[in-house]
């Protein structure tokens, strides 16, 4: 009998500790995305459609910058940018990661130095409890710079409030 109530215990634990962790997935997928500016044709959504072998890109600026509308406010835990895969990763450089609840109060997340090499997954971890509904990846270094991803994934969780 004892060992029956000690095993019905643990399993109540284990389930009450698998039920409180929170399940991230990638929370920009198909989301809207703006660009400072449009190279071209190339659509701005390729960097949220989930496919590597794409990719988005503005035209030369000093400071180009890329937002992701999240719709809602998420917790977010871990942002993964990724270098195009042809060619052309290098264009990928000096960058801040932003987050914020409303576009004019974004918060620093995290920052990636040098260049990127082609296909190259550039994983930022935000600081503890990150909240925000947008996502906005800036260059911040150079005179004239091409910002051309082909993926980022925001790893989140809803906050129900």
């Amino acid at each position: 009998m004892r060992s029956l109530l000690v095993s019905a215990l643990i399993c109540v634990f284990h389930l009450n500790a698998i039920s409180t962790h929170d399940v991230f997935t990638n929370v920009a997928y198909s989301k809207p995305v703006t660009l400072s500016s449009r190279f071209k044709n190339v659509p701005e959504s390729n960097i949220v459609n989930g496919l590597l072998s794409d990719y988005t890109h503005t035209s030369a600026e000093k400071f180009p910058w890329l937002r992701i509308d999240l719709r809602v406010r998420f917790k977010i835990r871990l942002i993964e940018v990724f270098a195009r895969s042809g060619c052309c990763g290098n264009q990928l450089h000096d960058f801040d990661i932003r987050v914020g609840e409303n576009i004019h109060d974004m918060h620093f997340c995290g920052h990636f130095t040098g260049h990127a090499f082609t296909g190259q997954r550039i994983a930022t971890f935000c600081p503890h409890n990150t909240v925000g509904r947008y996502v906005e990846l800036q260059i911040v270094s150079g005179n004239v710079n091409y910002l051309t991803p082909a993926e980022v994934l925001v790893w989140g969780v809803r906050v129900k409030h």
